[in-house]
């Protein structure tokens, strides 16, 4: 959910605004996880409603608030390692599956048309399903989590004045602040060879994340032709803090580098604790107004998201999923009076399950490959609900 600050005449006309604020609505950063690689769902920030039937009432005014409510959902089933799909894991019907809902209360505040902020407050229900062991009959059962997720304050200011007559395109950038609200250790029963076990559910569910971090963000746009703008948008999340108190089930203390023979035992050691990994997001296409005076436009983007191997800041320890998802995505927004309403829909084209900087070190010691797999959303479902008052 993304924000417009100017209005419709300042662009040359309705297109601008209609464009620009889809360009601006389908997000993903946090929007977006992908299955097993917790990519979670918070949203940029909040969109700015405009009626481009009336451009006097298209500017987000000093003083103005915008509320939004956005909505993600997903379901994971195809495992990869690497880029390569281990088809046989559907064959034997023994993959995980995910299925996460998320949904992001948005409030964004104008200091002026240039100048706003926005708070974000997700929440997550997500449950995952596994293959219980055979003395359990071969059965599924399911392991859940539900909660809020991690807060984000946002900082926005466009480069140029959004209300300068006869602009056709502008910057906007953004700094963050994400608050560890969201619990990292959500617990649930799992069944285990020696009966049900209470532990941590996996990372790719949790809530959040444990950990500070900030983001940088940024939006960009430009009209090339009539009723059509191309637009980008480009989101880092900087997770500094290398680990958090959440045990995945890698967690044998007693596993010492180069004294344990077993390739799984080596990763194990390096897993112990989940990582607190950062992530990051972009998006860019075309945008064009299909009827005017209905505030509908469609557009049409490539996108990619995902979980670096190594942060940038900071030490990449501990048990994550590392990897990336390409997508194509076509969207719709209906824009009218106060009310901005975006569909999206990104069909994933490429997936690839980076090699973890655990699965390098336990392949180091072990002296064989370790390359851990993911699961990851053949499409993801978008939606989101601006309101101006």
């Amino acid at each position: 959910m993304k924000k417009l600050t100017r209005t419709a005449a300042s662009i040359g006309g309705t297109t601008g605004a209609i464009t620009l604020a889809l360009a601006l609505t389908q997000t993903g950063t946090q929007a977006q996880a992908q299955g097993c690689v917790a990519v979670r769902g918070t949203s940029m920030s909040v969109s700015h409603p405009v009626d481009s039937s009336h451009p006097d009432d298209a500017e987000l005014a000093t003083g103005d608030w915008v509320g939004s409510l956005a909505y993600r959902w997903l379901h994971s089933t195809r495992h990869f390692v690497g880029d390569a799909e281990q088809t046989s894991r559907q064959d034997k019907a023994n993959q995980v599956i995910n299925h996460s809902n998320f949904i992001d209360l948005g409030l964004q505040y104008a200091f002026s048309p240039r100048y706003s902020a926005a708070l974000t407050l997700p929440f997550v229900s997500s449950d995952r399903s596994s293959l219980a062991p055979t003395n359990f009959a071969s059965i599924r059962y399911y392991t859940h989590s539900t909660g809020i997720g991690d807060a984000r304050l946002t900082g926005y200011a466009w480069l140029w004045d959004p209300t300068k007559p006869g602009l056709k395109g502008n910057i906007q950038l953004g700094l963050g602040i994400k608050v560890p609200t969201g619990e990292s250790g959500v617990t649930d029963t799992f069944l285990t060879a020696n009966g049900p076990v209470v532990h941590p559910v996996d990372q790719s569910i949790q809530p959040g994340d444990g950990g500070w971090g900030f983001a940088i963000e940024l939006t960009a746009y430009r009209e090339i032709l009539a009723h059509t703008e191309a637009f980008l948008q480009l989101s880092y999340l900087f997770n500094p803090q290398n680990q958090n108190d959440t045990l995945t089930w890698r967690d044998n203390n007693s596993l010492t580098p180069g004294k344990v023979t077993s390739t799984t035992s080596q990763a194990a050691y390096y897993e112990h604790f989940m990582s607190i990994p950062d992530q990051y997001f972009a998006r860019g296409g075309l945008a064009y107004t299909v009827v005017p005076k209905w505030g509908l436009s469609v557009s049409l983007a490539g996108r990619i998201e995902g979980v670096p191997v190594e942060d940038l800041i900071g030490s990449s320890d501990g048990f994550r999923r590392p990897g990336f998802a390409v997508a194509v995505e076509p969207g719709i927004q209906v824009m009218k009076g106060r009310y901005t309403f975006n569909l999206a829909v990104p069909f994933a084209l490429y997936r690839n399950r980076e090699r973890s900087v655990a699965d390098q070190a336990a392949a180091a010691v072990a002296g064989k490959d370790v390359h851990g797999d993911a699961a990851f959303a053949d499409y993801v479902v978008t939606a989101s609900l601006a309101v101006r008052f």
